[in-house]
């Protein structure tokens, strides 16, 4: 009888953030917009934080391309980072059209000045960023699919994007990085802890006008 494999530093965490969505599921803007109840200005709300947190992201991945030590990871994050800026946030806009955003006067809540500062602390540790950043990336994904069969009308569109094959791709790759980077168990598990807490309190913001339930 042969040992089986240990599992991967990757396989840990995404069990522990596909845990940690699951109990996103009552989160008010999830839940509304599963039962159609959500208030417009709600998801208004969160449309344009995250317009913010796209930009910021787009320069995380520039800083990881900074980073890298071969030409593959190199033109991998400079794609990313190329992708965010001409595809995403103009998808983004399009999505926002039916709610009536105001990206040119948005200023960041703080949630997500919370959020970005975290992702700073990482602007020397190349190894943190891709841990603190797999919350994120593989928790959007998940949260999304699992409204996929209740969505539809203006949030068909922006669920798609973000559970399609390509998305999982992303993911897988991510991932697998993750495995190849300095980390210890502890300080991996660590990081995507605080990660996975400000993911949640991202998603439960709300504009003053709106009060969050939980």
């Amino acid at each position: 009888m042969t040992d089986s494999p240990a599992p991967t530093l990757s396989a840990g965490l995404s069990a522990t953030i596909a845990e940690g969505v699951a109990g996103w599921a009552d989160l008010p803007i999830l839940a509304g917009i599963r039962s159609g109840t959500l208030d417009t200005a709600v998801f208004r709300h969160y449309l344009e934080q995250d317009y913010l947190y796209l930009k910021a992201y787009a320069r995380h991945y520039s800083r990881l391309a900074a980073n890298s030590t071969d030409d593959e990871t190199l033109e991998y994050f400079v794609a990313l980072a190329h992708g965010v800026v001409t595809v995403e946030l103009d998808h983004h806009k399009r999505a926002a059209e039916p709610f009536g955003c105001d990206f040119a006067s948005v200023r960041p809540s703080r949630e997500t000045l919370d959020y970005l500062a975290f992702y700073d602390s990482f602007h020397a540790d190349a190894a943190g960023m891709l841990v603190a950043m797999l919350p994120c990336i593989q928790g959007y994904g998940l949260a999304l699919d699992s409204l996929r069969e209740a969505a539809s009308g203006p949030y068909r569109d922006w669920i798609d994007i973000y559970t399609g094959a390509d998305y999982a791709a992303l993911v897988d790759r991510h991932l697998a990085m993750i495995d190849t980077a300095p980390l210890t168990v502890e300080r991996a598990h660590s990081i995507v802890g605080d990660a996975l807490e400000l993911e949640r309190r991202f998603w439960n913001q709300h504009p003053e006008t709106v009060e969050a339930s939980t």
